[in-house]
């Protein structure tokens, strides 16, 4: 993993979060000797606001000068006191360092309040060259505009659950469902974000059989090692059905129906298999404006999307796959709504983003801040289990509230570090694998298993 991707405040992870203090605090010594290699005005800001421990310094200081400096802007752009810095910078800067600088602006809140970032990205957009660059200026332009105005909503909201007004509450729900894809800049029509009915896969069953995997579908070797290994444990042991964790396609999820990755990519893959998969959408899939409507819009035998959040049982289990890029308000009410309604024996919630993992820093782990004010509260003492993706990486994490969790994020995209020690890992490893759950009426297995096709870490959970 590029060490941009973790110092600049989780970029994939296309969330909406609130500032936090970016880096912890350093010895002088490692600052002043990446400070130096720097130009001077780059070099001072880094000398005043770059934080960070020695090791990830030393890191830094072994890039080169050029790569170096796009490091440091990029990491910059995380810093709300280096917010001005970093404005003045953009004309000066590479369009690649320019557009690793409008992720991090398009994502953090506080530049929807900073004064002059819109102005700034509107002379930007007018006065480059570089056509990419133009369309992330006005890109993120729209998306903090959008931002600004979802307040408005976001506050009636808070107003009428306070008031127990439930009329205003859905209104209101349904119009921010409405402007998440308009601060995305997703081509995707209301009624797709509808979700259907509770449907029931396969026969009424007393035990159900599940494969699961996130993070995969980078056309790599790897990718096919563990779709091999998978494929291998089918024919063995055979499952029921699939579900995904997200980031199913890289970089900017499917073009359409009719992109070829999905012949080569997904059907030719995981197709042996004879199964049918329940995906769930990603930060990837949302990248792109068609990018999460094709994955709803692509049908075959193996692949069943019906809506970005849904729920559907299976055996003794009800699963309830989620859109956790950024959680409406809609859903909210509707994943409470359903998991209130659920007469299964066992629930599974599945998405993308963790709500608790072995991050690496508090840095890179602040999405998870996200998460657990807006999911975990629907969620602690009331389902099973969670799995997720995301951290490209395999993981366990101790249970909480009566809810275990999975991470399972290394179906084939490059590996990412994890921090093995972390508080409540049970088990972290950055290898490549998947997921097994095996339940019954009287227990649920999960297991994690690497391309051997041998499970490395499992739990037994009864009740």
């Amino acid at each position: 993993m590029r060490a941009s991707v973790c110092l600049s405040l989780a970029l994939a992870c296309g969330l909406q979060l609130a500032p936090t203090a970016a880096f912890a605090q350093a010895d002088a010594g490692p600052v002043e000797a990446l400070a130096a290699k720097l130009p001077k005005d780059v070099g001072d800001a880094a000398r005043k606001w770059l934080r960070d421990d020695a090791k990830e310094l030393k890191a830094l200081a072994a890039f080169s000068p050029e790569q170096l400096e796009q490091e440091v802007v990029v990491a910059l752009a995380s810093e709300p006191a280096a917010a001005d810095f970093v404005l003045g910078k953009l004309p000066a800067e590479k369009p690649a360092t320019d557009l690793l600088v409008l992720h991090v602006v398009g994502n953090d809140a506080f530049w929807a309040d900073h004064p002059g970032t819109r102005e700034a990205l509107q002379r930007l957009a007018e006065s480059t060259p570089d056509n990419d660059l133009m369309l992330a200026c006005l890109d993120t332009e729209r998306k903090l505009e959008a931002k600004a105005l979802r307040r408005v909503i976001a506050d009636r909201i808070a107003a009428a659950r306070k008031a127990g007004d439930t009329k205003s509450l859905a209104q209101l729900a349904a119009a921010d469902e409405r402007w998440i894809l308009v601060e995305r800049g997703a081509s995707m029509p209301a009624f797709m974000r509808k979700p259907p009915a509770p449907f029931r896969v396969g026969a009424e069953a007393a035990s159900v059989r599940v494969v699961g995997m996130g993070d995969f579908g980078s056309g790599t070797q790897s990718q096919r090692d563990v779709a091999a290994a998978i494929v291998a444990l089918g024919r063995a042991e055979p499952f029921g059905l699939g579900i995904t964790f997200g980031d199913n396609f890289y970089p900017t999820g499917m073009t359409g129906t009719d992109d070829p990755r999905w012949k080569d990519w997904w059907e030719a893959l995981y197709g042996p298999l004879g199964i049918t998969f329940y995906p769930s959408l990603g930060n990837h899939e949302w990248y792109s404006d068609d990018g999460a409507a094709a994955e709803l819009a692509y049908k075959s035998a193996t692949w069943r999307f019906p809506a970005p959040y849904y729920t559907f049982t299976a055996g003794p289990v009800q699963f309830f796959a989620i859109d956790t890029t950024e959680i409406s308000e809609a859903e909210v009410l509707w994943l409470d709504q359903a998991i209130a309604a659920s007469t299964a024996r066992w629930k599974v919630v599945y998405g993308h983003h963790p709500i608790f993992a072995p991050e690496r820093n508090a840095k890179s782990g602040t999405y998870m801040l996200y998460m657990q004010a807006r999911l975990w509260p629907v969620l602690k003492g009331r389902v099973d289990a969670y799995l997720c993706g995301h951290q490209h990486a395999m993981a366990h994490m101790s249970p909480r509230d009566g809810v275990h969790f999975f991470m399972s994020g290394g179906g084939g995209a490059p590996l990412g570090k994890v921090a093995k020690n972390s508080p409540g890992a049970v088990f972290a490893e950055s290898r490549f694998g998947f997921l097994t759950l095996d339940a019954d009426v009287a227990r649920m297995v999960i297991g994690i298993y690497d391309t051997d096709g041998k499970p490395f870490d499992s739990e037994t959970i009864t009740k």
